[in-house]
């Protein structure tokens, strides 16, 4: 047996392929991993396609995706895999056919967010749904959009040796609140100029306040361009940082902004940020917005305030911070983080099931 997995990026933009190469390793089952090398960095363990010229017009990235889909059906027919373990609606989309005819229930589709492409090619996308063994979702609420099976499991963003590390060391000696400034940071991707600049009009030169955006992303510099305009006093930028870091950076922070965009462009209200999951790791509150995945997960742990509004955001803090049970609070981050472990314990149990079992209908 030997399985493929498909990756439409540079490893290093990807920490849970591991999530899938760590189960094969364990079960001793060899795979080639195929990548798109993106940013030409030879990455080592994988068999690259590079694209011939640089993705600027529409028609060039468009000849890239069909390259990058010649260059994948090719190792396919010359190795003869046994599974497939397919990476994003996106490429789900761009090899339908292939897998329809070649491998219908055998292969694993792995969603972690929404593409608008799902829905300009809505038929392909349903199809390439319902042939897979098993669909791997990121967050539950992407069930508000996928097509209607049992086939689904949950595959949450985080490192689970981070959980199964963090559950056996738990914490009770942790000070919260320990300034009279209230600290609100932003770690992780900067991309949702509009949603941090109604949280940035909030609070801004409020000296009961401090804020950082601690990361890098495509509106970042749009946002320091407000920031300079507006005259913002309370808030820093900290730039790129490595995963490892984390931790550290937020040491002192009080409270962890989640607040999201709610637009049809990338379904914002069912994703799972990276952010929730460090709210609970390293005891920290968080902020997320009403009538979204995230609103549901916080409100069944209550480990952080949503907000309706971001005209609440100001009050919201000040009274849950006035309010605030530590001895509640750690309880909850830590029901919430064994209840993540036991997800992940089904997620391998079923992925485990689906690479080693013979029959293609596992």
């Amino acid at each position: 047996m030997k399985i493929a997995l498909l990756f439409p990026n540079n490893i290093y933009t990807s920490p849970y392929l591991k999530y899938y190469t760590r189960i094969l390793e364990e079960e001793d089952i060899a795979y080639d991993l195929i990548i798109w090398d993106r940013a030409r960095a030879k990455e080592e363990g994988c068999i690259a396609f590079t694209s011939k010229n640089q993705e600027k017009s529409t028609l060039s990235k468009a000849l890239n995706f069909f390259r990058f889909r010649k260059f994948i059906i090719q190792r396919l027919k010359k190795n003869k895999y046994s599974r497939l373990i397919i990476f994003s609606g996106q490429l789900g989309i761009l090899l339908s056919d292939y897998l329809q005819k070649k491998y219908k229930n055998k292969y694993l589709l792995d969603i972690r967010d929404y593409s608008v492409s799902m829905s300009h090619f809505k038929g392909r996308f349903n199809k390439v749904v319902s042939n897979a063994n098993l669909v791997c979702i990121s967050s539950i609420g992407f069930k508000e959009w996928l097509p209607e099976g049992d086939h689904y499991i949950l595959g949450h963003n985080i490192n689970i040796g981070l959980i199964r590390d963090v559950l056996n060391n738990y914490p009770d000696n942790k000070t919260f609140f320990r300034n009279k400034t209230v600290n609100i940071d932003t770690i992780g991707q900067i991309k949702d100029f509009s949603s941090d600049k109604m949280f940035l009009d909030q609070l801004k030169n409020d000296d009961r306040f401090e804020m950082q955006f601690i990361g890098f992303g495509n509106t970042l510099n749009l946002l320091k361009e407000y920031v300079t305009e507006e005259n913002v006093l309370n808030v820093s930028f900290y730039g790129k940082y490595r995963k490892e870091e984390e931790k550290e950076l937020l040491k002192n922070t009080d409270f962890i902004n989640i607040l999201i965009s709610r637009t049809e462009f990338n379904k914002g209200a069912t994703l799972l940020s990276n952010r929730l999951y460090l709210s609970a790791l390293y005891q920290i509150p968080c902020i997320v917005n009403s009538k979204t995945e995230q609103s549901r997960i916080i409100e069944k742990y209550n480990f952080g305030i949503v907000v309706d509004s971001y005209t609440e955001l100001t009050n919201k803090v000040l009274q849950y911070k006035k309010e605030f049970d530590k001895k509640i609070f750690l309880s909850n981050c830590y029901i919430f983080l064994s209840d993540v472990k036991d997800d992940y314990d089904s997620f391998n149990f079923r992925v485990t099931n689906f690479l080693t079992n013979n029959n293609t209908n596992v």
